[in-house]
């Protein structure tokens, strides 16, 4: 059986392989997807031993949602009259939400899909019930 650490860099490696494509395809800016999965790492520490598949869907959805959220929330920011400060340091705020954004993915990304089918009533509809 292989050492916890060896899955774990395997999980590692395949993960920043396939976000390193996709992110090309996609016309992600690479700092921001690196920034991301390192975010995802830092959240992998914090849970139980998990396998390698979830591992990897853990960094990539943590790369790919900092990757497309991070632009906005820096703009979104700079212009807010609480945050104005951050105008003045582009740079490092475009890495720390990336960072904090792929950190905070593996709970908001379920947070919203949960909102959204609250609103938009997706799901199964019950048996018996009036459509």
């Amino acid at each position: 059986m292989p050492e916890p650490t060896t899955s774990a860099a395997t999980g590692y490696a395949v993960a920043v392989g396939t976000v390193t494509l996709t992110g090309s395809f996609l016309g992600l800016q690479y700092d921001l997807l690196l920034a991301g999965i390192f975010g995802g790492c830092v959240a992998l520490s914090f849970t139980r031993q998990t396998p390698l598949l979830r591992m990897a869907i853990t960094l990539i959805t943590s790369a790919l949602v900092g990757a497309y959220v991070t632009p906005i929330a820096v703009a979104w920011a700079a212009q807010s009259s609480y945050f104005d400060w951050t105008a003045k340091i582009p740079e490092q705020m475009r890495f720390f939400s990336a960072f904090s954004i792929g950190v905070c993915s593996q709970t908001l990304v379920p947070l919203a899909l949960q909102q959204l089918k609250i609103r938009f009533g997706g799901g199964n509809p019950q048996p018996g019930a009036s459509q």
